[in-house]
């Protein structure tokens, strides 16, 4: 698959939360990594079950992609990301979110060999109250 193709079919899957069809368009060891959080998760089942925890912390999450920037097998993927979060104790008012970010895809023989995102760790949590 070529990346344009690839990178919509991954947001599409975002839109859909279909876990599983986001995970399926890596390779079977590939990786994502929270830069802000320096988390990393290797292989699609821990793809795909990093997603759905994301999608119960925000559920109506949603990613306005900002163009791309393709050099050789890497692409950048600027995107400005909102959503709504209720915290699980304390006050339970919910709280929006709005961040800037960045994703960093790698390629390889048609699939996501790797993947970065990157955001603003204090603005989130300033948000998240």
């Amino acid at each position: 698959m070529d990346h344009a193709t690839l990178i919509d079919c991954l947001y599409q899957a975002y839109a859909s939360r279909d876990a599983e069809q986001v995970a399926s368009l890596y390779h079977p060891d590939g990786w994502h990594e929270e830069v802000a959080m320096a988390k990393r998760r290797e292989g699609r089942a821990a793809l795909a079950e990093g997603l759905l925890g994301f999608w119960r912390m925000l559920p109506d999450v949603s990613w306005d992609r900002r163009g791309y920037v393709r050099a050789a097998n890497q692409v950048a993927v600027p995107y400005f990301m909102t959503g709504t979060f209720t915290p699980r104790s304390g006050d339970p008012t919910p709280r929006q979110i709005a961040l800037d970010g960045l994703h960093i895809f790698e390629f390889r023989d048609g699939l996501f060999a790797s993947s970065k995102d990157m955001w603003d760790l204090d603005i989130f949590k300033t948000q998240m109250g």
